[in-house]
């Protein structure tokens, strides 16, 4: 028997096994055991053929009408794989109720050949709706699953189920966790297989938590490494968010002539495909490189692009960066808006999509904003905020940033705090000594 027929046969048994409300133990005997007869129905390929002949002549199941009975399974079991089909669409559009309704109906134990399928959606169900716990438990079914067999590792449901715990961890404001869910997931991926894009998902999203982590320099190893694959991308979203990253990252290596060119190939790009989250992300970066270039006009006139593609963002953290960086706009020019007001939407806005990275940067920025005005005790509190905020989440390179800020508040203030934070400063030198780079200030 081929290995396709072992995984349809065994598909067979089970469902003839449920439809006469038999357990496994109900089927087995001293010649074969409940876990054979489960590891047959589940498709496993080194299973013994005799044993599977042996369960078919205890099911009174020949040879002569077993080919019928496959021909109508396999059409239920595509019919299932199309439902789950469009589970997975109704969570891409997050038409979450109808998803969750069609997965209940379903109702697929563990022993379907889709039961991997089914927790993953089930775990990407419950992510978007940021119960983490549950969103976890039923990632780690689907990965247990699908090491099971059927339909097995080359579905890419593994790899899959990896990206989404990542997510997971990086609504949490956990990047290192989230990195190496990335990593087990590149581990896994099956060259060939089904969902090839998540091959370079979880290379983009990989490179996005090291980029989060202040390791730029692996960041754009990833991102050199994939580019000359980037046609072979089936998702604009991924395509366009590469050329975000590559501009990004460029702009913070100070290679800005470069970075401006690929920010605008990937505003075409977007333009073009109509995808509005990635225009907001790629006018963000734009606007963010001549505000490094100190082209106030063009940085405002990028920002203010980005702005108007508000309303389509589809993750409002986002905005986060962009009025922050107005801030900082305004706090150079004499004739732009109000800093204050601008900075702290930035940070009202982190706040509530509870995105710390992000809010880390847009407290900085106050804190910038308030030892520009010589204002130093309301300074050192934003960078205080900033600190803690960074000690919770395990961000070093920020915690390095909050602490050389107040040491700068407190130099001529305090002489004992600004031994402290010089103590700290070393401390988490220290610490940061195994990672890639040096320190060095950087905009979020």
């Amino acid at each position: 028997m081929s290995l396709l027929e072992i995984h349809e046969i065994g598909e067979v048994i089970r469902k003839v096994r449920k439809d006469r409300g038999l357990r496994l133990e109900d089927l087995a005997d001293e010649n074969i055991s409940p876990a054979t007869i489960s590891n047959i129905e589940r498709g496993v390929p080194h299973v013994n053929l005799e044993k599977t002949k042996y369960l078919l002549r205890k099911l009174e199941l020949d040879l002569e009408t077993l080919p019928s009975l496959m021909v109508s399974e396999q059409q239920e079991m595509e019919e299932t794989k199309f439902e789950l089909f469009k589970v997975e669409l109704l969570l891409d559009i997050e038409d979450l109720n109808q998803a969750q309704k069609k997965l209940e109906q379903l109702n697929l134990d563990d022993g379907h050949p889709y039961a991997a399928t089914a927790h993953f959606l089930k775990g990407k169900l419950n992510r978007i709706k940021k119960n983490w716990k549950r969103a976890e438990r039923a990632f780690f079914n689907a990965i247990r699953l699908a090491n099971q067999g059927n339909p097995g590792r080359e579905s890419n449901i593994e790899a899959a189920a990896y990206n989404e715990l990542s997510l997971n961890s990086f609504g949490q404001n956990d990047m290192k966790q989230a990195l190496k869910y990335t990593e087990n997931g590149l581990e896994v991926f099956q060259p060939g297989g089904e969902r090839p894009q998540y091959e370079f998902i979880l290379k983009r999203n990989r490179a996005i938590y090291l980029e989060r982590l202040g390791r730029l320099g692996e960041a754009m190893q990833i991102v050199q490494e994939a580019w000359p694959q980037i046609r072979e991308m089936v998702q604009i979203e991924t395509i366009l968010s590469f050329y975000w990253l590559r501009s990004d990252l460029l702009r913070r290596s100070h290679m800005f002539d470069e970075a401006i060119t690929y920010a605008k190939e990937g505003l075409e790009l977007a333009r073009i495909n109509r995808h509005h989250d990635s225009m907001f992300d790629l006018w963000t970066v734009l606007g963010s490189i001549y505000m490094n270039q100190k082209r106030w006009d063009q940085a405002e006139s990028s920002f203010e692009m980005a702005l108007k593609l508000a309303d389509q963002v589809l993750h409002e953290d986002k905005l986060v960066t962009v009025h922050a960086r107005l801030g900082v706009l305004y706090m150079n020019r004499s004739d732009g808006g109000d800093p204050y007001e601008t900075i702290q939407k930035a940070i009202q806005i982190g706040e509530r999509t509870n995105s710390a990275t992000r809010l880390s940067y847009a407290l900085q920025v106050m804190g910038d904003y308030f030892r520009k005005q010589d204002d130093l005790e309301q300074a050192i509190l934003y960078y205080n905020k900033m600190l803690k905020l960074a000690q919770k989440h395990d961000y070093k390179k920020k915690e390095y940033l909050a602490l050389f800020r107040l040491s700068q508040c407190y130099e001529t203030v305090d002489e004992q705090e600004f031994h402290q934070c010089l103590r700290k400063l070393y401390q988490v030198q220290q610490e940061l000594q195994e990672e890639e780079g040096g320190i060095q200030e950087e905009m979020d």
